[in-house]
C-alpha cells in the first residue's frame, strides 16, 4: 500500500510541474481560421494571355439547348446581355468546327473549345491533323480558349490514369499551338474532385495560360438518393483550384451548372438553383477576383446527355425565374461582354488570396513576416538583445516590442513569435506601409488594398 501511495504522489507532482513548465503557446496554438478569407493587393503581377485587367469574361454552353436550337444570338437576347465567349465539345480527330466558328464571329464572341482525345492519348501526335487544326484556329482571327483533355483527374475520361503520358501530350499540343496559333490560350481544366491526384497532371506553368475547373451543384451525386449533395457551396467547390493556382494563373470556371430538376427523386429544385447560381456569380465579384472567366452550362441533360447520364436539368432558358435571376446577376458591368485585347506580360495590380501566415486572435488579425515580405514587399528584422521586431518598407520604419503569445492572446498590444515565425497586428502595420484594411463581416473577408 505504501508503494502505491508513493507512486500516486509522484504522479501528482509530475502533473503539477508539467502544467507549469509547458509553454502556453503549446497548449492553445490557434487553429487556422478557415472562415476568414484574406485578400492582399500586389502590384507586380503580369497578365496572362488575353487576361482582363479586371472583371470576368461572361460565357456559356448553349450548343445543345434545344429550346433555342443552340442559337447564341437568341441566348444573348433572352439573358439581356452579350456573352464574351461560347464553347463547344470537339472530339480529337473530328473535323474542324468551321460552321460554329462562323456563327461565333457573327455574334462577336471568342471561341472556347473542349478538345477531347476520347480514344485515348496515343492518338495525339504532332501530325497533319493537329497542325491543320491549329492553323484553322489562327485563321479564325478570334481569341480561342483551347481546353485540351479536361477532367483528366476523373476516372470517367479516356485520358486519365497516366499523368506522365498526359503531360507529354499536353506539352506537345501546347508547342504546336504556340508555333501555329498565337491567338490560342491553353486552358488546363480539372473537375472539382477528386483533388488528391490533380497536381500529378499539371503540365507546368510555362505550358499553361489559364487554369480551369468544372463545377456542378446537384441535389444528389451519381443518381444515388443516399448521396445528398444539396449542402455543397459552389464557392467551396472552387477553393482548392483557386487557392492552389490563382497566384500565378488566371482562373476559369470552364463549366458551371446547377440542377433544377433531377430524375433521382423526380422533384423540381428551382429555389435550390437560384440560390447556388446567385452564390456563385455574386461571390466572384467579392471573394474570388482571380476568376477571370465563367461559362454556364445551359443544357437539359435529361434530353441531351449520353445514355446513362440523363439525370439533371441544368438549363436556364426553360424556367422564367431562373432565367430572370441569371439575367439580373450578369447585368453587372463586372461581367464582361468582350474578350481582349491581349495584354500578356502587362504588369497589373491583383488581389491575391493569402491562406498561410494569417492568425486571428480575439477578433484581431495578425500577419507573419513571410506574408509581409512576399505580398507587401516589407523587410523584417529581429533585435534579440532588445527583444524588438522592426519592419521596413520604403522610408517607413515600425518597431514593435515582442510579447509572449499568451500576452497577445489576452489582449496586450505588440508582435509575437510563434513556432519560429514572427507575427504583426495587420491593422497597425498596414496603414504605415501604404495599405488600407477593410473588413466585410457579411462575407467574412479582409481586403488589404494599396492606398491610392
Amino acid at each position: 500500500m505504501k508503494s502505491i501511495r508513493q507512486i500516486t504522489l509522484w504522479l501528482l507532482i509530475f502533473v503539477f510541474i508539467y502544467a507549469f513548465i509547458t509553454p502556453v503557446g503549446a497548449q492553445q496554438l490557434p487553429k487556422k481560421n478557415s472562415n476568414v478569407r484574406v485578400l492582399i493587393e500586389v502590384d507586380d503581377y503580369k497578365l496572362s494571355k488575353y487576361e482582363p485587367k479586371k472583371g470576368v469574361y461572361l460565357g456559356a454552353y448553349v450548343y445543345q439547348d434545344t429550346l433555342i436550337n443552340g442559337d447564341m444570338k437568341k441566348f444573348n437576347e433572352l439573358t439581356g446581355k452579350k456573352h464574351a465567349s461560347f464553347f463547344i465539345y470537339v472530339g480529337y480527330g473530328s473535323p474542324f468546327p468551321q460552321k460554329w466558328i462562323d456563327q461565333l464571329k457573327e455574334v462577336g464572341a471568342a471561341a472556347h473549345i473542349a478538345f477531347e482525345p476520347n480514344n485515348g492519348l496515343d492518338q495525339v501526335k504532332d501530325d497533319q491533323y493537329l497542325r491543320n487544326f491549329a492553323r484553322k484556329l489562327k485563321e479564325s482571327g478570334i481569341p480561342v480558349f483551347l481546353r485540351f483533355a479536361s477532367e483528366m483527374n476523373g476516372d470517367w475520361t479516356a485520358y486519365s490514369g497516366d499523368p506522365k503520358k498526359y503531360i507529354e501530350k499536353w506539352r506537345l499540343v501546347h508547342d504546336v499551338m504556340e508555333e501555329e496559333a498565337p491567338n490560342v490560350m491553353m486552358v488546363w481544366t480539372v473537375f472539382t474532385f477528386p483533388q488528391s491526384n490533380i497536381l500529378a497532371y499539371y503540365p507546368g506553368d510555362e505550358y499553361v495560360d489559364w487554369v480551369g475547373v468544372n463545377i456542378y451543384n446537384v441535389v444528389y451525386h451519381n443518381n444515388n438518393i443516399k448521396l445528398k449533395a444539396d449542402h455543397e457551396d459552389p464557392l467551396e467547390l472552387l477553393n482548392y483550384v483557386y487557392d492552389t493556382f490563382s497566384e500565378r494563373k488566371p482562373i476559369q470556371i470552364s463549366e458551371f451548372g446547377v440542377t433544377h430538376y433531377t430524375i433521382t427523386d423526380g422533384k423540381y429544385y428551382v429555389d435550390f438553383a437560384i440560390e447556388k447560381i446567385t452564390r456563385m456569380y455574386n461571390g466572384l465579384k467579392t471573394k474570388y477576383p482571380r476568376v477571370k472567366s465563367i461559362f454556364y452550362f445551359d443544357v437539359n441533360n435529361l434530353v441531351n446527355a449520353p445514355s446513362g447520364r440523363r439525370i439533371n436539368n441544368y438549363a436556364i432558358t426553360d424556367n422564367e425565374r431562373i432565367l430572370k435571376t441569371y439575367s439580373n446577376l450578369i447585368s453587372d458591368p463586372y461581367f464582361l461582354s468582350d474578350v481582349g485585347p491581349n495584354l500578356e506580360g502587362t504588369v497589373n495590380n491583383e488581389f491575391m488570396v493569402v491562406k498561410d501566415g494569417i492568425l486571428v486572435l480575439n477578433g484581431k488579425t495578425f500577419v507573419s513576416s513571410s506574408v509581409l515580405k512576399k505580398y507587401m514587399k516589407a523587410r523584417v528584422f529581429w533585435d534579440s538583445q532588445n527583444n524588438k521586431l522592426t519592419l521596413l518598407k520604403g522610408g517607413n520604419t515600425i518597431t514593435f516590442d515582442i510579447k509572449s503569445y499568451e500576452d497577445i492572446a489576452n489582449g496586450k498590444k505588440g508582435a509575437f513569435i510563434l513556432n519560429g515565425n514572427s507575427y504583426f497586428p495587420l491593422t497597425e502595420v498596414a496603414p504605415q506601409i501604404g495599405y488600407e484594411v477593410k473588413w466585410d463581416g457579411k462575407e467574412k473577408l479582409i481586403k488589404v488594398s494599396l492606398s491610392s
